[in-house]
């Protein structure tokens, strides 16, 4: 098999990729320190690409740099997690209300109903991580199909800060069987263009949600991701 030299710009898109998800699973926890020497032996690339990645991530908010010592995973303590929640949740709300404004063609629809669909044939198999896949895939879609831009731009970078709660406590909280009747009812309302109908649906949804997972957090002594 002959060996196929990475570009820079797919070196780093290599390695921005592999760290993202290492932290985003918690592989790699909060104030795990980072070596641009270290990650550039370990994946066999140049530091340039590492200090690439690095920067994105910074921006990203999933990393801080150190002087002289590198970058470290920055912590997600209690009380980021409500900062994260107090900003995401009313975001998703108003990508929900301007998506059924907006009366999206069958094909959006469609795209949100595939991923109801996804979480439904998961949670009866009992595969918490494809739900958890599936999950995460109907909130991308839903703030990408908003028409908003910029709501989707903030929400990503969120998303990328909540995924680290939403994965350590998926098989420590029960399991979500409502998620799948409040999401068809979320995509219900957007089919038949109600802005009003879905914006309740979604922040009820959103609010349950957030303070089962602080509640959760606290009953385990856990202050930091």
């Amino acid at each position: 098999m002959n060996n196929v030299k990475q570009t820079p710009l797919r070196a780093a898109d290599t390695v921005y990729g592999t760290l993202k998800l290492r932290i985003l699973r918690n592989q790699l926890s909060g104030g795990s320190q980072l070596l641009e020497d270290t990650v550039a032996a370990e994946l066999g690339v140049s530091r340039t690409p590492v200090r690439e990645a690095l920067a994105r991530l910074e921006a990203e908010g999933l990393v801080e740099p150190i002087p002289r010592h590198g970058y470290r995973v920055l912590p997600i303590t209690m009380d980021d997690i409500r900062e994260i929640y107090e900003v995401l949740s009313p975001l998703e709300t108003v990508a929900a209300e301007l998506l059924a404004q907006k009366k999206p063609n069958s094909t959006e629809v469609k795209a949100l109903q595939e991923a109801v669909d996804k979480m439904a044939t998961a949670l009866k198999a009992d595969n918490l991580d494809a739900w958890a896949e599936a999950d995460e895939s109907f909130h991308a879609r839903l703030v990408d199909l908003c028409g908003n831009r910029r709501l989707a731009k903030v929400a990503h970078l969120l998303f990328a800060q909540s995924h680290r709660v939403r994965l350590f406590t998926l098989h420590l909280r029960d399991k979500p069987s409502s998620s799948v009747k409040h999401h068809a009812a979320l995509v219900d309302a957007i089919r038949k263009g109600r802005p009003d109908l879905a914006r309740q649906i979604h922040a009820g949804q959103r609010d349950n949600w957030t303070a089962t997972i602080a509640q959760l957090l606290e009953r385990l002594s856990i202050h930091q991701l």
